[in-house]
């Protein structure tokens, strides 16, 4: 009798259902319970648009009907189209958004909680909003006060091909983040959240979404921050240059005898066929990419942003750059940073015919935003490249070298740019992450390069499932007690600047964070934050030696308008 009882109690918990209503109807959510005691909220899976399928593929998104029956938001649907991997969970009818609340919405509430909004990462080719597929728990955030939302946007050719004009403008998954973004307007205050206390961030691809959101004029007064995490709208990764010819070839991948260059019939060809066939497609085409002459993630990804010809419902049509520069972009707070080793994640790569390769021909190092012509030019800078990676030595299938080269040159110098140039008009913050602990879970070391990789200091602030061994990372008992402290810290740190737009306030945290107040960058006085073991406060640029060395590169050699750096 007491098992039975048992058991009946485990499955009303895990049951437990909330139904609330929002302008366009009702839906229902699971109420559930963080280590810490926090009750909270899930409302899983909510459509902000209507399937971008048939005519509406390679369209703008368009805002979501009302609805009659109760919706089902106690379970996570589909995920986008992605371009490196199959799952049974692809499909077009992906445009779905998580809500996360602490607030008790059974009885009377105040819609005054600090909303965080996360836009994923993943190249732009894959990843997705969800607890499983994703990483995306919420448990953290909710013992924190916050309402959480994370949002899934159409991926590689589905969101980002292009023909170069107005039948098909492209950057259609950066147009769903900004109707997913109206949607939080709309809707927020119905899961306790201010609609005026909105901070977007994203990590990656994330985060280069952000720095574009930062950028467009759909997304003004969305938002009032921004955090962006290892990413820009400058990073070499985050842009194509060559929308119309990628397109034309993905539609010739899928049937060779498609000939025509007009752009109409290219759209019609393309929303005649398969979802599967444009996937399939655009894996083949995408992979051909992948030599170091033309390696994506050194010189823009197949399916990335665009400059989009002018039009009413434009997303960006002026360079990332200049916008910057000017002044010329949604100014808001941002804090901005990276980790102390992005390029860590090669170490899962076979990279000898690189290195080989950069050896033979250093003028394959040149990127491309410095819109070098020249052949001659191009190889007097190639060598200047080669050699200050490599003392003159080559990379001789050294990993530390090739490392440290990635890192700076597909990451680092980006963000910094962007903070820099920022600094003259917005509050900035930056920041290094060189904390290496295994709540970051990841394995790689290498002597002689930093010991924090790309996307670790996501798992600080994430509840999520790590390993059989780690199956909860909210049990503090799993980690190191200076595990803990940085997990604090960064906890703090990123929902205080949500909250005040400060990261370290007046005196709040100020034990937690050692009496250390995160300084701005200004105008010509870079300062960031490490956070590591400890909380310090730097003077300088981080890899500042690297960072001066493209600097003036691009001073000397880059033929303007710039674009990424």
């Amino acid at each position: 009798m007491w098992n039975i009882l048992l058991v009946l109690t485990v499955i009303i918990k895990i049951t437990t259902s909330i139904v609330i209503e929002l302008p366009k109807g009702k839906i229902e959510g699971l109420t559930d319970t963080t280590r810490n005691g926090t009750t909270y909220h899930s409302f899983l899976a909510l459509r902000y648009a209507q399937p971008p399928i048939g005519k509406l593929r390679f369209q703008p998104p368009i805002p979501v009907e009302p609805w009659i029956d109760v919706y089902d938001g106690r379970a996570e649907k589909f995920i986008c189209y992605q371009v490196n991997q199959d799952s049974y969970k692809e499909n077009e009818d992906c445009l779905f958004l998580n809500v996360f609340t602490s607030v008790d919405l059974n009885s009377s509430f105040t819609a005054d909680r600090t909303v965080m909004v996360w836009i994923h990462g993943g190249g732009f080719i894959s990843g997705a909003a969800y607890m499983i597929e994703g990483g995306v728990g919420p448990k953290f955030f909710m013992d924190k006060g916050i309402v959480l939302v994370s949002i899934n946007y159409r991926l590689g050719p589905f969101g980002f091909m292009s023909t170069g004009d107005t039948v098909m403008p492209g950057n259609f998954g950066l147009k769903d983040q900004v109707l997913a973004l109206k949607w939080v307007q709309e809707n927020i205050a119905y899961f306790g959240g201010d609609p005026n206390k909105v901070t977007i961030f994203g990590q990656s691809a994330g985060s280069a979404s952000v720095s574009y959101q930062l950028l467009s004029p759909l997304s003004k007064g969305l938002y009032r921050g921004a955090i962006l995490e290892s990413g820009s709208a400058l990073s070499p990764w985050a842009y194509q240059r060559n929308e119309t010819k990628i397109t034309y070839m993905t539609a010739q991948m899928i049937d060779n005898s498609f000939t025509s260059q007009n752009s109409t019939d290219v759209l019609q060809f393309l929303q005649s066929v398969s979802a599967i066939d444009i996937d399939n497609a655009s894996f083949v085409l995408a992979a051909s990419f992948d030599k170091a002459a033309t390696a994506q993630i050194s010189k823009g990804f197949v399916y990335a942003p665009v400059i989009e010809v002018a039009h009413e419902e434009a997303f960006l049509t002026e360079k990332q750059w200049g916008l910057f520069e000017s002044g010329h972009y949604n100014q808001v707070p941002i804090f901005i940073g990276m980790t102390n080793e992005e390029s860590m994640l090669l170490m899962d790569s076979n990279m000898t015919e690189t290195w080989n390769a950069y050896d033979d021909n250093p003028s394959i190092m040149v990127p491309y935003d410095l819109h070098i012509t020249d052949l001659d030019i191009k190889k007097s800078i190639g060598l200047e490249i080669w050699n200050q990676f490599t003392d003159g030595e080559g990379f001789n299938n050294d990993f530390a070298k090739g490392i440290r080269y990635h890192s700076v040159h597909d990451f680092d110098k980006a963000s910094i740019k962007q903070a820099e140039l920022m600094s003259n008009h917005s509050d900035v913050y930056f920041y290094q992450f060189s904390y290496s602990g295994s709540m970051g879970y990841f394995s790689y070391r290498l002597a002689g390069c930093g010991n924090v990789s790309h996307a670790e200091e996501v798992n600080y602030f994430f509840s999520k499932w790590y390993s059989n061994d780690i199956p909860d990372n909210t049990d503090m008992s799993y980690f190191p007690e200076a595990d803990q402290k940085v997990h604090f810290r960064i906890m703090a740190l990123w929902t205080n600047f949500a909250k005040y737009l400060n990261p370290t306030p007046p005196l709040i945290d100020v034990e937690l964070f050692q009496n250390v107040t995160w300084e701005l960058v200004k105008p010509n006085e870079f300062k960031y934050l490490d956070i590591g073991k400890d909380l310090i406060m730097v003077a300088g640029y981080p890899k500042e030696e690297k960072y001066l060395f493209w600097d003036t590169l691009y001073k000397k050699y880059a033929v303007p308008p710039l674009d990424t750096f």
